[in-house]
């Protein structure tokens, strides 16, 4: 009979192993039996709590769609009543906080984006992931913009995160800063028009 409270300690573990895993063995390397002995549990256990390696992958990813949309209530929490300007790059911070950036996060997130485009499950999860993101982009730029233009900015923002996401995990690591600078340098040129 399984132990009171063992979800609660053993999910987090197998999430945590599945993103180590992914990491040395890539996505499609990363399978039930190398996941379990990396969290030190038999395939079964996942199996039981995830129904397999899709179902890890899922649980995988909200984890680490939630942790980002917790960041970024803090970053922009940090930047209210400040210009909308701040408020924007407090979402930029989060894009790029440690948390995301680090080498083995970065790995999963690109495995999860390339396997969303055949997997039902997490083209749903990166749709979310998508659309909350526009959102809250958009609910700042729209103090400063009219919407439509508030939409076209933000779908830019998030163009550019995705773009400096990608170009800083195939070359070995996101240089966070630079990235950062870039979009900046970019709403400097849309303020500036702007007023």
């Amino acid at each position: 009979m399984p132990k009171v409270g063992m979800p609660e300690i053993r999910k987090p573990q197998l999430i945590e192993a599945a993103i180590k895993a992914i990491d040395k063995h890539g996505f499609a390397g990363a399978t039930v039996s190398v996941i379990g002995k990396k969290a030190g549990v038999s395939p079964a256990i996942i199996n039981h709590y995830f129904g397999g390696k899709e179902g890890l992958y899922e649980a995988t990813m909200r984890s680490l769609i939630r942790e980002f949309f917790e960041c970024l209530s803090q970053e922009v929490t940090k930047a209210k009543n400040k210009s909308v300007k701040h408020e924007v790059m407090a979402i930029v911070k989060a894009s790029f906080s440690q948390s995301q950036t680090h080498p083995q996060v970065v790995k999963a997130w690109m495995g999860f984006w390339a396997s969303a485009m055949h997997t039902p499950s997490l083209y749903r999860l990166q749709n979310i992931y998508s659309n909350r993101l526009q959102t809250s982009l958009v609910c700042v730029l729209k103090e400063e913009f009219e919407i439509t233009k508030a939409r076209r900015i933000a779908l830019t923002v998030a163009a550019l995160i995705d773009g400096m996401w990608l170009r800083g995990s195939l070359a070995g690591g996101i240089n966070k800063q630079e990235a950062a600078g870039q979009i900046q340098d970019y709403l400097d040129l849309v303020f500036q028009d702007h007023t």
